[in-house]
């Protein structure tokens, strides 16, 4: 069809358009460009007070610590997990996953984010990154948004969320062990924990730096090895107060004798316009008369003047108030002084005696592992000790204790320990899952006891409220769980409303034939 045929109104009506869509377009574009230029770019940043932002942006690079799957991080970052042993529960403490995310709803601000993630399974870990050339004694604060995500189905919210589930952040002000990150040393500073649970919460942390490398640390952990345990992190920085500078001692002006001789009885002699810098007079003035004195004249030496008046070079120095060796030409010296009448000794002022508080240097840590029946996380009168744990006890690397539960005598304590952090490790049997960390970083106050405790369940238990008389119930006789029955009775209920409906209907259409 020729556009001939086309009426000429339907043509200008199209042309129209077209510059209607253009300009459109146009501005779109415009307004894009605007906001580029407006929006500030995440990414490192150096000024006067910052040591460093990190907006998850740019380039990610894989840490060679991962063993398996994923381990991206921005460059200069590091990973760290505690690592899976043997004797680990079920889907407890896997190495996660790091990637960079893009998500939306996981992004703080501009387009990404760092993703920490384990499926089915839980861990305890995160990432570092180490500065270098810190002032000692300069006010450090490390700040972040974080944000978890725990659910057991593909819920974009967390449904039925892993319990415990903690996030925090933290610096290490004298730069981990050996220059090595370690997290769970017991240096770390760390920040308030929160789930942050769907919605990113600003974490917070602030120290003094007492080394010239420190360390900054994110740190995630959880309970239940449920479908998704996702942590995500966003807009991280460190900023900094220089310490003040320390003030220079100013040097004491040194007044010639010139002065001296002039000065009036009670006035006060003035410093000459110009200090004597070379001056090596003794800090007392020798005496003018009585005793011996000797002027110093070119080429004598303190050696040679000892030796003429048969005293020793210490003797001199000590009594002219001299530091060296070194004299000056017209310098007076004094070699015997004047003997003095013995002055009356003040009557010395009693010193109140102050009986001060001693703060013993050693404490306790006691351990124990029961029963969480009622999942609390928290040990309840009812509920029995558990036998065969084995609790590792470590500082800073080092064995300090082992033992083992028996299920009567707990808590166990171990005594005569130095004030200071450990790090408890608990190992159970595959039977049990645990309601609660199977490790932390415990700080043992002087003439004090600080507590670990590990709460279990029994695998074959699942997620029954447990009623106990002093033994856990057997799975098989606790009967079908509450929220089984909750289920079956809304389908009865359902296909009961349903069957009324049907019924209904059927009568209509029977009567409306009719």
């Amino acid at each position: 069809m020729d556009k001939t045929e086309y009426p000429t109104q339907t043509r200008k009506a199209a042309r129209k358009r077209l510059r209607y869509g253009n300009l459109s377009i146009a501005v779109v574009l415009l307004l894009s460009l605007l906001l580029q230029i407006s929006t500030p770019t995440k990414g490192f940043a150096q000024d006067a007070s910052n040591l460093f932002t990190e907006g998850f942006e740019g380039e990610f690079t894989p840490d060679p610590y991962c063993k398996t799957g994923a381990c991206d991080v921005p460059t200069g970052w590091g990973v760290w997990f505690i690592p899976r042993r043997e004797t680990d529960p079920t889907g407890i403490n896997f190495q996660p996953q790091y990637t960079q995310i893009r998500a939306a709803n996981r992004v703080k601000s501009g387009s990404a984010a760092q993703r920490i993630a384990t499926d089915y399974s839980t861990h305890t870990g995160g990432i570092y990154k180490i500065i270098s050339n810190v002032k000692v004694g300069a006010k450090i604060k490390f700040s972040a948004w974080g944000q978890s995500w725990s659910t057991n189905d593909e819920s974009p919210i967390s449904a039925r969320p892993s319990p415990d589930i903690k996030l925090k952040i933290g610096i290490d002000p004298m730069g981990g062990s050996n220059g090595q990150a370690s997290p769970l040393n017991g240096q770390v500073v760390w920040s308030d924990e929160h789930d942050a649970k769907d919605a990113y919460t600003q974490f917070s942390v602030e120290t003094e730096a007492k080394s010239q490398t420190v360390i900054v640390y994110m740190y995630s952990t959880m309970r239940d090895p449920v479908r998704h345990n996702e942590v995500f992190w966003d807009d991280a920085a460190l900023d900094y107060t220089a310490p003040p500078p320390t003030p220079s001692p100013t040097p004491s002006p040194q007044i010639t004798a010139t002065a001296l001789e002039t000065a009036q009885p009670g006035s006060t002699p003035e410093a000459p316009a110009t200090v004597l810098a070379t001056s090596a007079a003794p800090a007392s003035t020798p005496q003018a008369s009585g005793g011996v004195s000797y002027t110093v004249s070119e080429g004598d030496t303190l050696y040679d003047i000892a030796v003429k008046y048969n005293k020793s070079v210490e003797a001199i120095k000590r009594l002219n108030g001299l530091s060296s060796d070194l004299l000056s030409i017209g310098q007076v010296l004094i070699i015997e002084a004047v003997s003095q009448p013995a002055a009356a000794l003040p009557t010395p002022t009693p010193t109140p005696v102050v009986t001060a508080t001693i703060t013993p240097s050693t404490g306790a840590l006691c351990v124990q592992a029961y029963f969480d029946n009622n999942g609390t996380g928290s040990r309840e009168p009812d509920e029995p000790l558990v036998p065969n744990v084995i609790m590792n006890v470590t500082s800073k690397g080092v064995g300090v204790a082992t033992y083992t539960t028996d299920g009567k005598n707990e808590p166990y304590c171990i005594r005569n320990l130095g004030v200071g952090a450990y790090t408890v490790a608990a190992i159970i049997s595959s039977a049990y899952l645990a309601t609660t960390p199977l490790n932390d970083t415990i700080v043992v106050p002087g003439g004090a006891a600080a507590q670990f405790s590990v709460g279990l369940r029994r695998v074959s238990d699942g997620n029954l409220v447990i009623s106990t008389t002093g033994t856990p119930q057997a799975s098989g006789s606790a009967g079908p769980p509450p929220n089984v029955l909750a289920i079956l009775a809304t389908i009865v209920g359902a296909l009961i409303i349903l069957g009324v409906i049907g019924f209904g209907v059927l009568f209509f259409m029977q009567n409306w034939k009719m």
